[in-house]
């Protein structure tokens, strides 16, 4: 004997919506392990992810409920739902939030489904109209992370996103051209099943792509920390390391110059023992700023540790680096360095070295530096001081340092 095969929308919809439901549970307790930084993006997903399934039910219980919960209501969470999601990917993205436009959104879904739903009931018409708003608002979330997602992870959530775009805007059309192919809401057609499809499946795709991109973004960030001094935001020790073993490598391959300036706070102590450490360290974050507006787009800045730094600089000479140096030295000595409330002169001792045959390693080139510095600072500070290999020549009328 034959059995013919069913399906019905309606525990289709109940199905979803408990997937959705449990999807942003599972969310809510893994978003806990995520940076802080995510979390207002994490919260509006859980939203997302609540508020669909709200209206997924209510839309089941079309026959049991009144149109104002089963249409109005309904219609109200699954666009608010969706528009969470654009909200939670404006802050994950670190964009603003643009909820006007998303509001607008909303209001249009709640008045075509009041003025069709209950006023002067038109499914076509109700149903065209909420597919366009979908749409819109589904379209957003796919911009949003193909304009400011980078790498393949981006495809999980992105292709969600745009599918279920597509589903809206075919259902529309389809329905603009065609208004026969569907008479009652839950009618079985590749329409209605399409749509519902979407209400069932993307708060699931959508959300393990969303995952994946807090896992790469955190990933990235580990990455950076370990390479990034956690005080002043510019390369650490290892980092420049790295860094200027490969530039010594391409300098030497192209025969371009290569110079180092390594940099010290003179007196940084009396900062410490005299204003406090905080101050200090404020006075280390100012120094970064005012060193960086001096450097060319090329030049890497480095903590070496402590009040010391390093400058890598590519294709500079011994005159080019001299001539750097001494804009930095001057931009300290010149203006008095602000650090909540005091301001304070604060000087540098600059050592400088080019690479030369004889550096094998990155340490022989630094060493060299370090020591120029070392001399700069026997010789009064405030000084920048040339190793005695760099080549530098003062020009005429320059007074040799």
């Amino acid at each position: 004997m034959e059995t013919s095969w069913t399906f019905d929308i309606r525990s289709a919809l109940l199905v979803g919506a408990m997937l959705t439901l449990m999807i942003g549970l599972v969310l809510l307790v893994v978003g806990r392990a995520l940076s802080g930084a995510y979390r207002t993006s994490i919260h509006w997903w859980v939203g997302a992810t609540l508020l669909q399934p709200v209206g997924f039910v209510l839309l089941s219980l079309r026959d049991s409920l009144t149109p104002l919960l089963t249409i109005l209501v309904a219609n109200a969470f699954v666009t608010m739902g969706m528009a969470a999601y654009v909200v939670a990917l404006r802050h994950f993205f670190r964009l603003p939030s643009g909820r006007g436009p998303l509001l607008g959104m909303v209001a249009a879904a709640m008045l075509t489904s009041l003025y069709w739903g209950l006023v002067d009931p038109d499914l076509i018409k109700r149903l065209i109209a909420i597919s366009v708003v979908l749409a819109l608002v589904l379209g957003t979330s796919a911009a949003i992370i193909y304009r400011h997602g980078r790498g393949a992870v981006r495809h999980v959530a992105g292709v969600a996103f745009a599918g279920a775009t597509a589903i809206m805007a075919y259902r529309a059309i389809y329905l603009a051209f065609d208004p026969s192919q569907v008479s009652t809401v839950f009618q079985l057609t590749h329409v209605q099943l399409l749509t519902y499809a979407v209400g069932s499946v993307l708060p699931v795709i959508a959300t393990i792509g969303f995952l994946l991109l807090c896992t790469e973004r955190s990933q990235h960030e580990l990455e950076l920390a370990a390479r990034v001094d956690y005080l002043t935001g510019c390369y650490n020790r290892r980092a420049i390391e790295e860094l200027a073993t490969q530039s010594m490598a391409a300098a030497r391959r192209h025969g371009l110059p290569l110079s180092v300036l390594v940099l010290d706070i003179d007196h940084f102590k009396r900062i410490n023992d005299e204003l406090g450490h905080a101050i200090g360290d404020l006075a280390l974050v100012e120094s970064v700023a005012r060193i960086r507006r001096t450097l060319r787009t090329e030049d890497v800045l480095g903590r070496l540790g402590g009040e010391e730094f390093i400058v890598l600089m590519p294709n500079a000479d011994g005159s080019s680096a001299m001539n750097a140096g001494e804009r930095i030295r001057s931009s300290f000595a010149d203006q008095p360095l602000p650090m909540e409330g005091h301001l304070k002169t604060v000087t540098l001792s600059i050592g400088l070295a080019t690479l030369a045959p004889m550096d094998g390693e990155f340490s022989q080139l630094l060493q060299r530096a370090d020591r120029a510095m070392y001399a700069a600072k026997n010789a009064g500070r405030n000084l920048v001081m040339p190793d005695p290999m760099t080549g530098w020549e003062p020009a005429p009328g320059e007074k040799a340092v």
